[in-house]
Formats: structure tokens, sequence, C-alpha cells
């Protein structure tokens, strides 16, 4: 994209031409705002969340309702006992109990009293434990090679929970056999080519939205620890060898509440969905046999994320600090894995944020605490970017009463709107418009037809402020229509 965006005095006509036509379809779009916020209110434009909203629900229920069940009580009701009738507890625990020198003594009166009722019971309980276990086990270890991969896929969704990480790089983000404790071999990999379009169709499998693939850069490594890392507090980090690539995946927040900023949005609920893809992601590639390491929200990181979002090629970081994204605008929480799975990382995009924030300025103009700059990029540690005064930023966290934080810049974004049709054909526009006149128009619409408070508004009653958001809630968090 060398071309894009010059002073506007150098481009062929044919380049005027197709950037007038451009321009003209932003204008011509003008008249159809109304109808594309109606089409934005459509479950299925809720990118990265179409499930969530029900939208792949296409039976009519209402139309087959019943005032009764379709099962019918015949005669007395009991409940089960769980102890003896749910199968996988009374298998194990009779597994653990029978002694075959002592037969049905050996068990617990309760199991004892089970299988005198139903000795077809402990005829096939026998037979599993004596016939069909012990073969399972030795086929496993005789075909395993054949299932590796849905195995670690089947365990990794259970993987809802962090791994444990109190111990240096070197020894926490190693897999370890669960039975003897020593050291899994890694398997063998064809190409790194093939193992990444694993890895992204299986991060998609485990929840993410986005998928990205990056060559780990030093300098995006912090230089001594967050607490709690496996790292030595007061010493800075050396950067662990295995952590070549860094895997960025993530989820979006919902919709509706991120527009209703800064009082009904929270970041709570894209970070948890964003954790358990993170902690899957990484239990999969260590059952593999190779190193990983989760870096998560809220503050379990050992880096920078934004940076590694645009080496990974998912985005370009925007004036606000925040990764921009074509899909989803900046509305995506990411998590990183730190890995040395030979992998074939991304490029890097350009698909015209830098030129677009440098006029559009919409995120510093709602920011309420005057943190996002009107200026120009500044050197920051070797590298040119928008300075973001974290302190204002944070200061404006305890200056309203909603969920704590703000990300009002994330929903006045232009570029963070659902994926509808108006918003699709905005962004091809101005992808493809070397004159940069649609951005104007685009900004200049954005202005008119979704003005915002005025950002002191969004301050609490006692700071001179009203307890304003950005929209109006989702109906299912209007407090006023629920609770007394």
């Amino acid at each position: 994209m060398d071309n894009k965006k010059t002073s506007g005095k150098n481009f062929s006509r044919r380049q005027f031409l197709k950037a007038s036509g451009a321009a003209s379809a932003v204008l011509g779009s003008a008249g159809l705002g109304f109808f594309g916020y109606q089409a934005g209110k459509d479950p299925e434009s809720y990118t990265g969340q179409e499930n969530f909203e029900g939208a792949n629900q296409t039976f009519n229920r209402k139309r087959f309702a019943k005032d009764q069940p379709t099962y019918r009580k015949t005669g007395p009701s009991s409940r089960p006992d769980a102890r003896t009738e749910v199968i996988f507890y009374r298998r194990s625990t009779f597994r653990q109990q029978w002694k075959d020198e002592s037969g049905i003594k050996s068990l617990e009166p309760l199991l004892q009293e089970f299988y005198k009722k139903h000795p077809e019971a402990l005829e096939l309980d026998l037979y599993n434990m004596k016939e069909i276990f012990p073969k399972q086990m030795a086929d496993y270890h005789k075909y395993r090679k054949q299932f590796i991969l849905s195995e670690a896929w089947s365990n990794a969704m259970g993987a809802v929970s962090p791994p444990r990480i109190d111990k240096p790089p070197e020894i926490s983000d190693f897999p370890r056999s669960r039975r003897t404790g020593k050291p899994l071999e890694p398997v063998e990999l064809k190409s790194p080519e093939k193992t990444s379009r694993l890895i992204k169709k299986i991060s998609h499998e485990l929840g993410s939205t986005l998928v990205g693939i990056a060559k780990l850069n030093p300098d995006w490594v912090y230089k001594y620890p967050m607490q709690g890392r496996g790292f030595k507090p007061d010493e800075p980090i050396e950067v662990p060898k295995h952590w070549k690539y860094a895997i960025v995946v993530g989820a979006p927040m919902s919709w509706d509440p991120l527009y209703a900023n800064p009082n009904y949005g929270t970041s709570y609920d894209a970070y948890s969905r964003s954790c358990i893809i993170a902690f899957r992601v990484t239990s999969f590639i260590k059952q593999l046999g190779y190193a990983a390491r989760p870096h998560y929200p809220g503050s379990s990181y050992d880096l920078m994320v934004p940076p590694i979002l645009v080496d990974a090629g998912l985005g370009e970081q925007g004036r606000h600090s925040v990764v921009i994204t074509p899909e989803l605008g900046c509305n995506i929480r990411p998590s990183i894995i730190t890995t040395n799975i030979p992998l074939k990382p991304d490029k890097p995009i350009d698909f015209g944020v830098q030129d677009f924030c440098k006029t559009c300025k919409i995120c510093a103009e709602n920011c309420p605490s005057g943190a996002i700059t009107m200026g120009d990029k500044e050197e920051i540690r070797g590298y040119s970017r928008y300075r973001l005064n974290v302190e204002k930023c944070n200061n404006f966290w305890n200056s309203n009463l909603g969920n704590l934080g703000c990300r009002i810049c994330i929903a006045v974004c232009p570029y963070t709107r659902k994926s509808n049709w108006l918003h699709k054909t905005a962004l091809n526009v101005t992808v493809n418009d070397p004159t940069g006149i649609a951005e104007k128009v685009l900004t200049g619409m954005q202005k008119r037809f979704y003005p915002g408070p005025d950002p002191q508004k969004y301050y609490i009653p006692s700071l001179g402020g009203e307890n304003a958001s950005y929209r109006k809630p989702p109906w299912w968090l209007r407090t006023e229509d629920f609770i007394e």
C-alpha cells in the first residue's frame, strides 16, 4: 500500500475516477444510514458471537408448544441413587473395592445389596473390568498414534483453569507425563505450514474468533516481571529461548453492552472466553510434547500484547493504542501463547488505519479524561506510536458508577461495527480509496449520525457528570425494567 493516500496530488486519472466513484458510493450510502443501523441490530451481524443470540435456532418452537410434556406418569415415582445407578460412579468404586478371593463380600454393603438385586449388572461390570479394560489399555498403547490429535483436542476442551505457573518458564512451560512425571517427547510434525494451519483450526474450534501467528520480537517482553509468573520479581527477564513464536487468540466483548459504555459494558465477558481459549490452546500444544505458556487478561502477562497482534497480521494499532482489526474493529480481547512448536508466522497488514487515525480523532474527542492525544505520534522506547496518558485513563475508571473501566474509545471507533452490509461496504471503500476523501466523508457521517454525549457527562454527579453512557443499554441490562 505504498501508493495509498498520498497528498492527493500524485495519482492517475484512473485512480481519480476510482476515488470519485468510491466517494460517491459513500455519499450515496448516507441516505441509507437508518437501514444500516437496523441491519446492525440483526443477531447474525454480531461478529464472533453469532450463536450467542440464537441466530441458528431456526425451528419455530412456539408453533408446537403444549401445556403438558410428552412423557407420561404411569405409576409411583422414585429418585435414582447416584452411588449405584450412575454407572461411572459405581464402576469406579467397584474397581477400587473388588477382590477376587472375597468376591461380592469385598464390596461395601450398599454395592452388595445392589448386585444381589441386579446380578446381571455384576456380570457386566466384572466383564468390563477383567476383559474390556485390559485389552483397551493394551490397544491404546499400540494404536494411540492414530488418535493423538483427537485426544489432545478432547483434553484441551477440559482446560478451563489456568495451568500452574510457579516456576521459571524452562520448567513450567514444558509438558510432563501425568503418570510418570517425566518430560514428554514432542511428536514429529510434517511442516510448519501444516502445523500453523492445524493450530489455527484448533484455536477456532476451541472458541477463538481471530487467530494469528508471529515470530516473537524480544522487544515486546517485559524487562521485569509481574508477580506470580515464575520469575524472580527483582531480576530482569531473560527471554527464554523456547519463546520462538506467539499465537494470538481472542474473542469480542458482547456488542450491545459495548456500545452502552462506560456504565453497562464489561471486559470480563470477553476476558473469560479469551482466558479459557488460551488455556485450551496451551493444553493442546503441550499434549503434542511442545512448550507453551499462556499470557492472558487481566494481568497474567509477561509481554506487551498490542504489537504482537500487529506482527501476527491481525490489525494495526490505532490512536487510542488499541489494535484495530478488519473483522471486529477494536472489539477484541486477546491472549497470547508463547511456544516452540514449529510454525509459519503470518505477515502484518496495512488496511489504512494509520492514515485514517491521523484525521479521524473521534476517540480523542470522546475520551472523558483527555488521555488520548489529539497530536502526532511520538517515539516511545524506540518505536513511533501515539502516546496514551495511562494515568488520566485510569483516573476515569474511578470516576463513573458502572462496571470497572471505560471502553468508550472502543465503542466510538468507526471500525468497531457489527458485520453488516453497511460496515463491510464502508471498510472496502476506505481501503480502496487512494485520495482519503472517503475517510473524511465517513468520519463526518459518524459524527452526524452517531453523536455521543458531551464527554464530561460520563462522569459521576459528584464530579459534575450525569452517569451518561454512549448508547442506551440493551433491554436485558435495564435494571428499572426488572428490579423494584
